[in-house]
């Protein structure tokens, strides 16, 4: 690939990056609502709007599951590309640089969130009602026990802090395995490295299914956490998958026009699958209806690569800077709205304050990116000197 091919695509990724940290923020706001709840855990409707904006492709605006897929597959292709161009693995110096750029920041906002919970966690509970998911927010400051259990990323009643940091903890595990992938698929053929992946993973997810039934409660509960990485390491591996042949699928994509046109029209309907599939009255998993969720992805990352109207919107200016944003927008975004809706949920009706939210949530989002996320860079920086 060309040099200035790859800065390009990384620009996309940014932009795509902020899209997916927006959704994500919008898809909170949404749940938090009485019945924007009801629709996404139940699928119970309470009018033709939350009908229409749950089992269509409108779903996409504030699909927050969809979102963090798309963080999963940019995130396997960017960490897989340095090894499948040669690089050697520094196992002790890859992890040591991945704490500092993704669980330094992590511990910081859960220090600041649990403060917050202590100084106005008992305020919040008695005087504002929106939904399930609001509610069990901020309900009690969590013990010592739960404290370190969160610092070693462990996503133990991480429920209490944030609807957002679970997927902090799928990331920073999947950092001990996806440099050894990559490194797998730089020396042999994919398919022998996929074929033993999916031994392993088939392997782990009967280990822990099997833990799931424990009558031991500390076992249940390791293997359930441990049984959601092994899920999700799916995407990651989808990502360093398309990162060593996308060359070649990208000289597919661009000479099948109809390839193009057909992917553009399933596209809207992969992506919220489990959504549509619901709307049909069909049976299934969610995680099985999630795979089609990363492929709608992975067609989606392809169509941007090939349409210059399509890149254009990712490198415009808003989405850059979103993108800029974006790992500090998914990191304060939960606190920030829990904090402005608290206060201002006091004078106005708790709803209005929700809607407001984002005002705040940008600007703390910015604050964090500008003097805590940049510090940490500079010590990764310094790190690597």
């Amino acid at each position: 690939m060309h040099k200035s091919g790859q800065s390009q695509r990384i620009e996309i990724f940014d932009g795509m990056r902020g899209l997916a940290s927006l959704i994500v923020m919008i898809f909170h706001m949404a749940v938090w609502t009485v019945y924007g709840y009801s629709a996404n855990e139940y699928k119970i409707f309470a009018n033709t709007f939350w009908r229409v904006a749950t089992q269509t492709p409108v779903k996409m605006i504030w699909g927050g599951n969809e979102a963090v897929l798309v963080f999963y597959i940019i995130g396997g292709f960017v960490l897989a590309r340095p090894y499948l161009n040669g690089r050697k693995l520094d196992f002790k110096s890859f992890i040591i640089k991945r704490w500092i750029r993704l669980m330094l920041p992590y511990v910081l906002v859960i220090a600041v969130t649990v403060i917050l919970i202590a100084l106005f966690g008992a305020w919040k509970h008695d005087t504002i009602d929106l939904s399930g998911s609001f509610n069990v927010k901020w309900k009690r400051v969590p013990n010592a026990m739960e404290m370190l259990l969160y610092f070693l990323g462990y996503d133990y009643s991480l429920n209490i802090l944030s609807g957002a940091f679970w997927s902090m903890v799928q990331e920073w595990r999947l950092s001990f395995i996806l440099p050894f992938l990559a490194v797998a698929l730089h020396s042999n053929r994919t398919g022998k490295v996929l074929g033993y992946y999916a031994v392993l993973q088939v392997g782990i997810d009967a280990l822990t299914n099997w833990g799931m039934r424990s009558d031991t409660v500390w076992l249940a509960q390791l293997s359930e956490s441990f049984n959601r990485t092994n899920y999700y390491a799916i995407f990651f591996v989808m990502g360093a998958v398309l990162a060593k042949h996308l060359p070649a699928i990208r000289v597919f994509v661009r000479e099948h026009r109809g390839f193009r046109i057909l992917s553009a029209w399933a596209i809207p309907f992969l992506i919220p699958s489990q959504w549509i599939l619901a709307a049909l009255g069909l049976s299934f998993r969610v995680r099985n209806a999630l795979l089609l969720t990363g492929l709608g992805i992975i067609l989606f990352l392809l169509l941007c690569m090939e349409s210059p109207r399509l890149m254009a919107f990712f490198k415009s200016k808003p989405l850059l800077l979103l993108g800029k944003l974006s790992f500090s927008l998914y990191l304060t975004h939960t606190t920030s709205i829990i904090l402005f809706v608290t206060f201002l949920g006091q004078v106005i009706p708790p709803e209005t304050a929700l809607l407001l939210s984002p005002l705040f949530a940008l600007p703390v989002a910015y604050l964090w990116q500008k003097h805590v996320e940049t510090r940490c860079l500079r010590l990764l920086n310094h790190f690597k000197k």
